[in-house]
């Protein structure tokens, strides 16, 4: 069972190492009062502390777009290093305008259309959760070469990135989601080698679906009886070579590789 914590820390301590001619600075921008979204925003701000990193989490109680535009355009003046725009958004605001809106520099989340073209074209900057998963891989040796890989959920944050990230390194897989049918869904989790799920269904993968000695690496997240719960089933750790709980596995690397971003300047 991997331990994020204990690579986010190390993570950290390399950062700490890069010279910087000046206190770089973040913005944490968020809107509505999702707890969720607070502790999340939360846990960024104090790696920010242990980075000497200047950082702002500003929530504000606007609901349509045109108002949110306002607020991040305000921001985006104030010459931050890096601004986050914490999602999700509330449902009146596109959060697709709002992040294309925001200057390619200081999109340290890369989630504008600018960003993923530059990362899709061999940029430096990852886009986090992507780039956990590869310090996953490379930390543990995992060879991707003539494995199963499948990458179950396609979504912004996890799925679309990860894609990119292996189409970027020529590695073959299968992507998933909700709308597979479920024999084919099946048919390619019992025989994958290595699955990177992130659809956000507490639990959904269980060991009868699973082959042993498979690699699982758990980027979704969603609540559970008032936990945060990952997609895949804490049973299937014992079916597993390489295992990442939820909570204390992807996330917290997650965190680190984002700052990551804010270094690369």
């Amino acid at each position: 069972m991997i331990d994020g914590n204990i690579i986010k820390e190390a993570i950290i301590e390399s950062l700490k190492n890069i010279p910087q001619e000046k206190q770089l600075r973040v913005c944490f921008l968020q809107f509505g009062d999702d707890q969720a979204s607070k502790k999340f925003v939360g846990m960024k701000m104090k790696v920010a502390e242990q980075l000497s990193v200047h950082a702002e989490h500003i929530v504000s109680d606007v609901t349509a777009t045109p108002e949110a535009l306002a607020v991040l355009e305000k921001i985006i003046a104030d010459n931050h290093d890096g601004i986050v725009i914490q999602l999700p958004l509330p449902e009146g605001i596109d959060a697709t305008v709002l992040i294309n809106t925001l200057p390619i520099e200081m999109d340290i989340d890369v989630l504008s259309t600018a960003a993923l073209m530059a990362f899709a074209a061999g940029g430096e900057r990852i886009p986090p959760v992507a780039s956990a998963v590869n310090v996953i891989l490379n930390l543990y040796n995992v060879s991707l070469k003539e494995k199963k890989v499948v990458v179950r959920g396609r979504g912004a944050l996890v799925g679309g990135p990860v894609m990119m990230l292996f189409d970027r390194m020529n590695v073959s897989y299968d992507a998933i989601d909700i709308h597979t049918p479920m024999d084919e869904q099946r048919a390619l989790l019992a025989n994958a080698d290595i699955i990177i799920s992130g659809i956000g269904q507490s639990h959904s993968l269980t060991p009868d679906m699973i082959k042993d000695g498979v690699i699982l690496i758990d980027a979704g997240s969603s609540e559970q009886s008032g936990k945060l719960a990952g997609d895949i089933d804490p049973a299937c750790a014992v079916k597993a070579t390489l295992y990442t709980p939820v909570p204390g596995g992807v996330g917290p690397i997650t965190v680190a590789c984002l700052f990551r971003n804010l270094f690369i300047r």
